[in-house]
């Protein structure tokens, strides 16, 4: 059974110019992973404040609308967007534009965007959300777009693990470990970026594990608690989804047998 046959396809609410679609679809299934994943999230970067004299820089994969950045750089939450944007009338730019410059930013945050949405990326740039959006397929070899970047300290992705795999894990750390062996940064020591991403509990995780330890990372499950995603779009996604899971002889009696995805958190750092 292909896992990304089972998942609903919301290709489509991804080419607006707006997240208006967006929010109000993954409202109705009551998307919460991005609550969730936003502390977690925070204890990391907060560790790397400490650490570094300069902005965090944060690599965001499939980051859509700038969701991610829009909670952790602006301090919102779900349903504070959903507040905005689902009320009444569509916003208009102009008013999208002003709702993010009336929240507080965190400055020491500097978001960078990967997605395959054009639509979405303009939308993020736009709006302040990001420092730069990139319109890139992570699966692809040529990710020399990617050198033009500033050195990252967190890559993280919400959701879109299981869309990308391990090849697009494989050709991130090329370029990283690219970089590192080409870095003249002169009396500092070149640091690998830390990633951190949710993916739903049906995925296997084998080969993107092995892509890790090949370039020396260490990869671990978080000891929390499976985190809540979605609510199923159907039966039929909720069936398949419990089958294929069990068939992986994975426990669904106080997950999604409740009627919802759950993810894992994974957290990888060099040991360089």
């Amino acid at each position: 059974m292909n896992e990304l046959k089972i998942k609903k396809d919301f290709t489509d609410i991804y080419t607006e110019d707006s997240p208006h679609s967006y929010l109000k679809e993954m409202n109705r299934l009551k998307y919460s992973i991005s609550d969730s994943t936003k502390i977690l999230y925070n204890a990391i970067i907060e560790e790397l404040e400490e650490k570094l004299s300069r902005p965090v820089n944060v690599l965001d994969l499939g980051s859509s609308y700038g969701i991610n950045s829009s909670l952790i750089k602006y301090n919102l939450t779900m349903s504070e967007l959903s507040d905005f944007f689902l009320n009444g009338t569509e916003p208009t730019k102009k008013e999208i534009k002003q709702f993010y410059e009336e929240c507080t930013s965190n400055d020491n945050i500097n978001f960078y965007q990967i997605d395959i949405s054009e639509e979405a990326l303009k939308f993020s740039e736009e709006m302040n959300l990001c420092e730069r959006g990139m319109n890139v397929d992570l699966e692809d070899d040529k990710l020399n777009l990617l050198g033009s970047l500033p050195k990252m300290d967190l890559i993280i992705a919400t959701g879109c693990v299981g869309y990308i795999g391990y090849k697009a894990f494989l050709n991130l750390l090329k370029v990283i470990k690219n970089r590192q062996s080409n870095s003249k940064e002169s009396e500092t020591v070149y640091t690998a970026p830390i990633f951190a991403f949710s993916i739903l509990r049906m995925f296997d995780m084998k080969d993107i594990e092995e892509v890790f330890e090949m370039y020396d990372y260490s990869i671990a499950k978080s000891d929390i608690e499976p985190i809540h995603q979605r609510s199923f779009s159907g039966p039929k996604e909720k069936e398949q989804t419990i089958s294929l899971l069990n068939n992986m002889e994975i426990n669904t009696k106080e997950y999604e047998d409740d009627g919802n995805f759950y993810a894992d958190f994974y957290i990888a750092r060099s040991n360089n």
